[in-house]
C-alpha cells in the first residue's frame, strides 16, 4: 500500500468517527447553554474550552485524543489496521473537546516528542 492510500484511509475513518455518537457526546460536555456573541449574531452553539477556558463556537471545537492515536514511539506504518480504529473510537475517559487552537498547540508538541523517539 502506498503512504498516498495510507493517508487517504486514515483521513476516512476520520470522517467517520467525525460523525460518531461518542464525538457527539464528548462535544456535549462542554456545551455553554446561555451565550450571545454580536460579533456572531448567528452562532447558537457555544463550548468552553476546559484548557484555556475561553468561550468559542462549537465548530471551532476537537474531540482530541489524550493518549494520542498514533502512540509517541510508532508511526501508523507500524500500527495494524485494528489498532488505529480500536484507538480511534476509544474510551470516553481518553477523549477531551478542546478548541482547535488548543488542540493545536498540543498536537505540536506531539509531533515534536515523536521526533525525538523516532528510532534512527
Amino acid at each position: 500500500m502506498t503512504a498516498k492510500e495510507r493517508n487517504l484511509l486514515v483521513g476516512a475513518i476520520r470522517r467517520v468517527f467525525s460523525r460518531s455518537d461518542i464525538r457527539r457526546e464528548v462535544l456535549e460536555s462542554v456545551k455553554v447553554v446561555m451565550h450571545h456573541d454580536v460579533t456572531h449574531p448567528r452562532v447558537k452553539h457555544w463550548s468552553r474550552c476546559p484548557l484555556c477556558k475561553k468561550i468559542a463556537p462549537r465548530y471551532l471545537f476537537a474531540v482530541d485524543h489524550i493518549d494520542p492515536l498514533v502512540p509517541l514511539d510508532k508511526t501508523l506504518i507500524d500500527m495494524s489496521w485494528d489498532e488505529v480504529i480500536d484507538r480511534m473510537w476509544c474510551e470516553k475517559r481518553n477523549l477531551q473537546p478542546i478548541c482547535k487552537k488548543c488542540h493545536s498547540v498540543k498536537t505540536a508538541h506531539e509531533r515534536k516528542l515523536r521526533k525525538c523517539l523516532k528510532p534512527t
